[in-house]
């Protein structure tokens, strides 16, 4: 007697602290943002000055200050771009005894969306080719056809594998240089049970894990750990990243419809389920190589 075919009772939960979690999503005002963004980027430096009158002043304890120099301008800006790319799902099955297809595809996307998306965000990989833009793992930039930027350097601000409280206070320090707000702490999950030996990771009162620092830290179950270069570390090391804050915005998962789907050759099904994504983030692109392990002393 055969068995009955079944539903999986379970329901599937994303793992938390991922990339999608982390970024802000502005309206998208219409469907054009799926042929990518481009904006004005402003990182400004600021500084200091005072008022004229002090140089005026007639006191027998100092001397006076020379008057202000002129204030110049303090605020890098450059036009920046993001790239779209899409994550699927696909697979075959006979139309007989499926149920509900489009829900079934839709359950299979929704299992490797997150993976997916952090990956190619990671590695800057889509399809086989290096298209994502802008991505964590670079060592070089790239420019579209009209000079917008759409991948910086990530510059290196550790290397050789230092201890993860060396190299995760250098990194912060440097994002705060850069940013000067809350950033992004990307690491990929391998790296958690360091954060958390060290007592570098804590959650705030929101639910999000945070760097002693505050800054927001992103857990890739796809994140890959790699160089700037593309290269697997050493075993017992990881790189990590920090950005600025991310901002995203994604689609309404498509469903190919039934009818389109079969395949009547082999009175078979394709179905297929698919979102399309554009990621970017602010100002910084920074790197750290750290050695992964619990403290010795």
């Amino acid at each position: 007697m055969a068995r009955q075919l079944i539903d999986l009772p379970t329901v599937f939960a994303a793992l938390p602290y991922g990339l999608w979690d982390t970024i802000q999503t502005p309206s998208s005002d219409g469907p054009h943002w799926q042929n990518g963004v481009t904006w004005i980027e402003r990182c400004p430096t600021g500084d200091t000055t005072y008022d004229e009158c002090l140089s005026d002043l007639d006191s027998d304890a100092t001397e006076p200050p020379p008057a202000p120099p002129a204030k110049t301008a303090n605020v890098e800006q450059a036009t920046r771009g993001a790239m779209p790319f899409t994550v699927y799902a696909e697979f075959e099955c006979s139309p007989v005894g499926l149920g509900d297809a489009a829900t079934v595809a839709g359950d299979a996307l929704a299992r490797v969306e997150q993976q997916q998306v952090e990956t190619a965000f990671w590695t800057g990989v889509a399809g086989g080719q290096e298209v994502v833009y802008p991505h964590l793992a670079s060592d070089g930039e790239e420019f579209d056809g009209q000079d917008i930027l759409l991948q910086p350097v990530a510059s290196p601000a550790v290397t050789g594998g230092a201890d993860i409280a060396q190299a995760l206070g250098a990194l912060e320090q440097e994002l705060a240089d850069c940013y000067h707000g809350q950033g992004l702490i990307h690491v990929p999950r391998s790296a958690l049970p360091t954060l958390a030996a060290w007592q570098l990771a804590r959650l705030d009162d929101a639910g999000r894990l945070v760097t002693p620092a505050g800054n927001l830290i992103v857990a890739g179950s796809g994140y890959t750990g790699t160089a700037p270069d593309g290269n697997t570390p050493a075993d017992g090391t990881t790189w990590i990243y920090a950005t600025g804050a991310a901002f995203g915005y994604r689609s309404d998962v498509y469903v190919t419809p039934v009818r389109e789907s079969l395949d009547r050759t082999s009175n078979t099904l394709r179905m297929l389920a698919e979102r399309t994504y554009v990621i970017g983030f602010e100002c910084c692109l920074l790197a750290a190589h750290i050695a992964l392990g619990v403290p010795t002393e």
